[in-house]
């Protein structure tokens, strides 16, 4: 498979390089964000994109404006509406793959925490905290903004609502179904997420660790060999891991229902 990267020349960029050579990929071309974005484009399969919002606006607008048709994988963090609408005007011409965490775990716990909001309810304060490597620079990260957002689905509640990224000096009491962030940006830290729900006699936490970039870099390699197999439109985690995941769950949980199963 031949693939271009985006943000080459960046941490992610180079384990996105190693993964994609361990797995027999052809890498055509390796762009940074201040190189020549239509170069991307040339004799490619695949765009795999781990750079900037700006890169990746970029090249979002040439593939617009040029009518490219090119799949695109895109892991960059930090988006905005912006970049999602213009991802969705690309999804009308090619299938385009967005994630902020490219972790299958990851992707298991968001699945997790959607049906722990939706069994617990609001009687549970949620409470979301992300850490990460004092040279990040988006905050918090798109993986916690996904927990609360899921959460905020299960919930029935618009996330805009209920989030809270801010508690300083006097604050008011919290409200019903808010939704709290603490960020953390220090050392060397991978990635740590920790999602707590937290009631009035007892609490639980969901914890994911991240010990190498390389997770990212594989699960988005995956990702673009799933979605070179996809019509257009714009697909997500959610969508790539759904085969495996809903057959799966379903035997879990009727296994785990089986009246001959001893506890």
């Amino acid at each position: 498979m031949k693939i271009s990267v985006l943000g080459a020349t960046g941490a992610m960029g180079g384990f996105v390089i190693k993964a994609a050579l361990q797995e027999g990929f052809s890498i055509e071309n390796k762009v940074s964000s201040k190189d020549n974005i239509g170069t991307l484009f040339n004799n490619t399969e695949a765009i795999i994109d781990f750079s900037c919002p700006i890169a990746t606006e970029s090249m979002l607008r040439y593939a617009i404006e040029n009518d490219e048709k090119v799949p695109m994988v895109i892991g960059t963090t930090g988006l905005s509406k912006l970049h999602t609408d213009l991802m969705e005007e690309c999804a009308k011409r090619f299938p385009l793959f967005y994630a902020p965490n490219m972790s299958f775990l990851i992707a298991i716990i968001n699945m997790t925490v959607y049906a722990m909001g939706k069994l617990l309810g609001e009687d549970f304060d949620v409470e979301i905290l992300d850490i990460h490597h004092k040279f990040k620079k988006d905050a918090p990260s798109g993986t916690a903004l996904m927990f609360g957002k899921t959460i905020a689905k299960a919930r029935g509640r618009n996330f805009s609502d209920v989030a809270n990224f801010v508690r300083y000096g006097i604050i008011e009491q919290r409200q019903r179904g808010e939704i709290g962030f603490t960020v953390q940006r220090c050392s060397n830290v991978i990635g740590t997420h920790e999602v707590s729900f937290m009631g009035e006699y007892e609490n639980i936490k969901i914890k994911h660790e991240a010990h190498s970039k390389e997770i990212f870099a594989k699960g988005a390699i995956q990702a673009s060999k799933w979605i070179l197999k996809q019509p257009k439109g714009l697909y997500n985690m959610n969508d790539f891991t759904k085969d495996l995941m809903v057959p799966m769950v379903k035997s879990l949980y009727k296994d785990f229902f089986d009246r001959n199963i001893e506890i």
